[in-house]
């Protein structure tokens, strides 16, 4: 991210939009991008009707769009002095999802900052088709999160991709003395009642995990000052176990790796799916390899 040059960031002229400018503007203080566009998408269902009854005294779309241009104007302007940063304004109309896909394909930014809304009915249905169908890297931005990038987060699975979140990580955090956390959560050899496995067993096995971390430390040149969490996956969804370290660790962030495989996201739910549709308070970083990523679509959807 300290390489990125343009963001695309998603309003809806809600209150979540002054949690969504702040954090842009914090994070923009740490990596500076060249370019940040915001995007705001009117609905052309039944909601765009409800809001144009709200101001009977606007004549024309164009009147409408000038409204919401200011109103964009005036939250971005409140956060943002940094002249150096070109900053756009984007007024579409159309779905609020498929208008940002289609976005992201034709401005091509580095990185998509959308909001979360963990504490609404429903949540989640956008962030999962855009987590399927956008190739650029996302940021999930909760309602209640903190200004704050001391500690991060950064579930592990021994590959290189894996890897490559961590040494970003360690870019975002580099500046202030930040501390990144590697987790990796395993489980257990499938026990059997009434056979349990022995301490000694349980001994071993974490052993071999520990080797395991050993060799991909080595293998992709994994600084020191990364801290690394080996969790025991024992009940429940394995996001919860990811959750009870992110408060133990009063994490600001969580940095996840996509994989490019041939049937990823689409047919079945990853941790990655699972990950973002799950209720933490904090942003969830998304990092895709967006060549990769957008190969994988034009294969998948070609005629």
């Amino acid at each position: 991210m300290n390489n990125s040059k343009h963001w695309l960031v998603c309003l809806d002229l809600t209150k979540m939009d002054e949690v969504i400018v702040g954090y842009t503007s914090f994070l923009a203080t740490l990596t500076k991008p060249k370019t940040i566009t915001f995007l705001h998408v009117i609905d052309s269902g039944p909601t765009a009707m409800e809001i144009i009854e709200q101001f009977p005294e606007v004549g024309n779309k164009k009147e409408f769009e000038e409204i919401v241009r200011n109103e964009m104007e005036e939250e971005v302007g409140r956060h943002f002095s940094d002249s150096s940063i070109n900053i756009n304004f984007d007024i579409q109309e159309g779905k609020p999802t498929t208008q940002i896909i289609d976005d992201v394909n034709r401005l091509k930014p580095d990185l998509l900052i959308v909001g979360k809304k963990v504490g609404y009915m429903g949540e989640g249905v956008m962030p999962k088709r855009i987590l399927k169908y956008v190739p650029a890297s996302i940021l999930f931005v909760p309602e209640n999160c903190r200004y704050s990038l001391d500690k991060i987060l950064v579930p592990v699975d021994f590959s290189e991709q894996s890897a490559n979140a961590l040494k970003k990580s360690l870019e975002l955090v580099k500046e202030h003395g930040g501390e990144v956390i590697a987790q990796h959560v395993y489980e257990y050899r499938a026990q059997f009642f009434p056979y349990m496995l022995a301490d000694d067993e349980k001994d071993e096995f974490d052993q071999e995990v520990e080797k395991k971390k050993d060799k991909f430390v080595e293998k992709y040149g994994i600084p020191p000052e990364v801290k690394f969490a080996m969790t025991v996956h024992s009940s429940g969804r394995l996001a919860d176990t990811v959750y009870e370290q992110t408060i133990s660790e009063q994490a600001d962030l969580i940095t996840l790796a996509t994989k490019v495989k041939k049937l990823p996201i689409f047919i079945q739910h990853d941790f990655t799916d699972k990950m973002v549709n799950y209720a933490f308070g904090i942003p969830i970083l998304v990092l895709k390899n967006e060549e990769k990523y957008r190969k994988f679509l034009s294969s998948f959807f070609k005629d």
